[in-house]
């Protein structure tokens, strides 16, 4: 059944790090829809990520997963990385075995692309579907694709100090960064992953009302502000600005209270054309501190951010690679420019929708929660074990960098492409 092959092939995807971790040795597609003649198992749709296994670049991160992912802590709790795998399967299984879609015809599960249900009545799956069939196979937000795997590659390697910056620097690491990460996810009296997965699902629900999608039209508008993107320079805004532009900020957030934010704006380090243009932002975020069911897990966010991360390294990498560095993948225009690509081609609001629901289903599943923070705290550990001479972190990042540096995203997002949409089905814009 068509969308029972669809959840087979978006779980491929989903466990490419399993196979990296434990080998990927005699793995074979599973049936497409098409002429299923032209697929020749996994090793055509994913060659560079078996390559790199087969060149054992994944060595440490396979050793790091067998010795403390795969392992239980306690007898009647399953391995940490099963349990997320395990809530992966079960959402999209979920979603297969609803009911046929309003709308769809004889024997179809889902209503036709042409005349899809409402989305408040859509099946997931279906829904998921008809997203990847409109950005990836017929390549309409191929842009904002393509700058998943630079951006990714980038942030691991400013992590590990891999190779040279984006002004030709040799780069120096940053493993505070990912030991700050770890301590976001270590579940304790100030951090929660419920939390972040609770601001997710308020988001996309106030992104789809008519004040949450004018807050979307004002921020895509600042890009082409003169006086913002002027900003957007070591001369114009240093570290320390941007440093204490975030602290403000997040104090006036975790108060809300309107008329606080707009006192911290007003006292900002900014020029007034600069404040005058962020006018209409500032007045969407006074909505916004107003919606109790988005502020209070924003706020424990934030609590989190500000307690684990004092010196606020995260907002530093931030800025030290899209201003400092002035890194293409980061830069204002470009993103703003894919994104709205995407807003313009999805005008239903698919994305939006898919992320809610699926931050929805991970939140409802506690156990799957807890297991998600500890593979997260586990690979993004700083602490070096008695007798180790590296951390989790120095294990596997660098495996990480050297998988996107081989393709493996894009090929995860090729594969998914044509084992949903079949090995002969035309252009692929994903694939390269």
């Amino acid at each position: 059944m068509n969308h029972l092959r669809f959840a087979l092939a978006l779980t491929v995807v989903f466990t490419v790090l399993v196979f990296a971790a434990c080998g990927a040795e005699n793995a074979v597609a599973p049936a497409a829809e098409g002429d299923i003649r032209e697929c020749r198992g996994f090793e055509k749709l994913m060659p560079n990520f078996l390559k790199v296994i087969s060149d054992g670049k994944t060595e440490n991160l396979k050793r790091l997963v067998e010795t403390q992912l795969l392992v239980s802590e306690r007898e009647d709790v399953p391995p940490p990385i099963n349990e997320v795998l395990r809530v992966i399967f079960k959402t999209l299984n979920t979603f297969a075995l609803k009911p046929k879609e309003p709308g769809a015809i004889g024997t179809e599960f889902c209503a036709p692309t042409s005349a899809p249900p409402p989305l408040t009545s859509a099946n997931e799956l279906c829904e998921m579907r008809r997203a990847l069939d409109l950005l990836v196979h017929q390549g309409k937000g191929i842009d904002a694709i393509k700058l998943i795997e630079p951006q990714l590659l980038t942030i691991v390697n400013y992590l590990t100090g891999t190779g040279l910056d984006c002004k030709g620097r040799p780069r120096i690491p940053h493993y505070e960064v990912a030991g700050t990460v770890a301590e976001f996810c270590s579940q304790n009296g100030n951090c929660q992953l419920t939390d972040g997965l609770d601001a997710v699902v308020a988001f996309t629900a106030y992104v789809n009302t008519a004040d949450g999608k004018l807050l979307v039209e004002h921020l895509n508008a600042l890009a082409a502000k003169p006086s913002i993107t002027g900003l957007l320079n070591p001369q114009a805004l240093t570290e320390s600005d941007t440093v204490t532009i975030a602290r403000s900020l997040i104090v006036a957030v975790q108060g809300a209270d309107p008329m606080a934010l707009r006192n911290a704006f007003n006292a900002l380090p900014l020029p007034d054309e600069v404040k005058m243009d962020l006018q209409p932002v500032v007045g969407d975020l006074e909505k916004v501190l107003g919606q109790p069911q988005l502020m209070m897990p924003v706020r424990r966010s934030l609590n989190c951010l500000t307690t684990q991360d004092q010196s606020l390294d995260t907002v530093r990498m931030l800025y030290r690679l899209a201003i400092e560095e002035q890194c293409s993948e980061f830069g204002l225009t470009r993103l703003t420019a894919a994104l709205k690509g995407v807003q313009e081609v999805d005008q239903r609001g698919s994305l939006i929708f898919i992320v809610g629901t699926l931050a929805k289903s991970v939140r409802s599943d506690e156990l799957a929660v807890d297991s998600a923070a500890n593979v997260c705290r586990t690979v993004f550990s700083t602490a070096k074990a008695p007798g180790a001479a590296q951390s989790n972190a120095q294990l596997a990042l660098p495996v990480v960098g050297e998988l996107v540096k081989a393709g493996v995203v894009n090929e995860g997002i090729c594969a998914i492409d044509t084992l949903l949409f079949g090995c002969a089905g035309g252009v692929q814009p994903a694939c390269r």
